[in-house]
């Protein structure tokens, strides 16, 4: 990042100081690029086609937005609002790239050339999570740069950024949602619990979908149905943010934990969770409850520009701060999000604050001595908090041995990295987790090979293995008694 990017506005007034002593041409092709410099004169509209007079004006310093489900304004809907932002600002000669990514519609204008036509035009047929470039030669001078936005439903964000060719590309750095390049198992059930065999087993791009009063297949009831989409994906280094709007409840699982849990009634409510992950393959699991009315769920995930994939430090706090527990049950990890429970802790419980992360969204206490995460939306910060409560010994029932013998069963024969198959005839259940009361989601037919990914892991007198069959992740049970269901491939 050069001089004039780090002192923004600094930089602008001196270009407008220098243009009038003749001067601005001589500052080269950085002038532009000083971004967070350039004051937009913002529009905001309470519907999408900037109808009538703005709701809202005010000035903008720099176009990075991401309102979520939100609005940008009290007086504009979260929804169907539309918005202009307009600046007249100074570029040295030479050729310009443009970068837009937005959801939902929008265009870019730089000057407003004789055939009127829009450098980039989405504006009626968006396309989110796709990043939007344009080259533009621009003479030395102030140039007019004008965006129109249009929110139709859904999460709603903008992102505008530019560079100078001749500076070489530096690119934008933008949150980058991710592009899933295959397809979601999608399964359907004619209640409202996800019970027993799907009613409907398919291929889909994704867990988005608007059926309003509609059933969402042939065979499936359009009230008191539930969902869930399985997916297996090749992911960087990074954090991410996971984004699902939902009417009624949802359920998000990102490799074997839980990270947003609202099963209930719900009338579009917008629920988000920030996770660390390392590169590689992730299995992501979406679940959905529709009881009457309306049904519709939005799920995006994208990675956050210059996210960290290691691990989360604690931000120290004086002492005497304690942690409240209002859930009736509360997990204790060993970090934030997707961390192994380690305790469980009741309501009312009381333990001494060690630090929390940088938005306050986990808190690390002390429990017993041993450091631990909870989850911010679950515990009241309190000063001296008086005696410390005792945790709930978590049981530990399942042990992961690695290639070897478990307990109750035979040898297993199958080791992580190695393709394995059901024995020729019934076929082999798959859970989201090892245990018989875990979620049912899928079966893999007998004499069909899988890819092992995990395992053994000991449970109900079996050996589990964790596995990938046709793109969908879980767990399956190796055999009982003196019988094995799995076999090497």
């Amino acid at each position: 990042m050069n001089v004039l990017r780090r002192q923004g506005t600094i930089a602008v007034l001196l270009i407008v100081v220098l243009a009038i002593m003749g001067a601005g041409p001589a500052l080269g092709g950085r002038v532009a690029q000083a971004q967070s410099g350039v004051t937009w004169t913002a529009e905001y509209y309470d519907n999408a086609y900037l109808l009538g007079t703005a709701k809202e004006v005010r000035n903008e310093s720099g176009l990075s937005f991401n309102w979520g489900g939100g609005s940008p304004a009290g007086s504009v809907p979260a929804d169907n609002f539309s918005a202009r932002f307009a600046t007249d600002t100074y570029f040295s000669a030479g050729t310009y790239r443009f970068y837009i990514l937005a959801d939902d519609g929008v265009k870019l204008w730089v000057d407003f050339p004789a055939d009127k036509r829009p450098t980039l035009n989405t504006y009626d047929a968006p396309q989110p999570g796709t990043l939007l470039t344009a080259d533009v030669p621009l003479s030395a001078g102030y140039h007019h740069v004008q965006v129109d936005y249009r929110e139709v439903t859904g999460d709603a964000y903008l992102y505008v950024y530019w560079d100078n060719l001749a500076d070489g590309v530096s690119g934008p750095s933008f949150p980058i949602p991710v592009q899933f390049n295959v397809q979601w198992t999608a399964q359907y059930f004619n209640n409202n619990f996800l019970g027993g065999t799907p009613n409907v087993v398919r291929s889909e791009s994704g867990p988005t979908h608007t059926w309003g009063t509609d059933a969402p297949a042939p065979g499936i009831v359009a009230d008191h149905f539930s969902a869930r989409w399985i997916v297996v994906q090749h992911l960087e280094a990074g954090r991410y943010t996971i984004s699902v709007t939902a009417d009624d409840g949802v359920r998000v699982n990102v490799d074997g934990r839980v990270i947003i849990d609202e099963w209930h009634g719900a009338t579009g409510q917008t629920y988000r969770q920030t996770l660390d992950l390392a590169a590689g393959q992730h299995s992501i699991i979406v679940e959905y409850l529709e009881e009457t009315g309306l049904a519709h769920i939005t799920f995006t995930m994208v990675r956050e520009p210059g996210g960290s994939a290691g691990p989360v430090t604690a931000t120290p706090l004086p002492g005497g701060s304690y942690a409240r527990v209002t859930a009736w049950m509360l997990n204790v990890r060993d970090a934030p999000v997707t961390g192994n429970v380690i305790a469980k802790i009741n309501r009312g419980e009381t333990y001494p604050v060690v630090g929390r992360n940088a938005d306050s969204s986990w808190w690390q206490i002390n429990v017993n001595g041993t450091p631990g995460w909870v989850s911010g939306a679950w515990v009241e910060i309190v000063q001296g908090g008086g005696s410390v409560s005792t945790p709930t010994p978590i049981p530990t029932p399942t042990v992961n041995y690695g290639y070897g013998q478990c307990p109750g069963f035979l040898p297993s024969r199958l080791t992580p990295g190695m393709w394995g198959r059901v024995t020729p005839g019934l076929p082999n259940n798959l859970r989201a987790q090892p245990s018989l009361s875990a979620a049912w989601i899928g079966q893999i037919p007998g004499g069909a090979p899988f890819h092992v990914m995990g395992g053994p892991v000991c449970s109900d007198n079996s050996a589990w293995f964790q596995v990938n069959y046709n793109g969908v992740v879980g767990w399956t049970m190796e055999g009982q008694g003196w019988t094995y269901w799995l076999e090497p491939y």
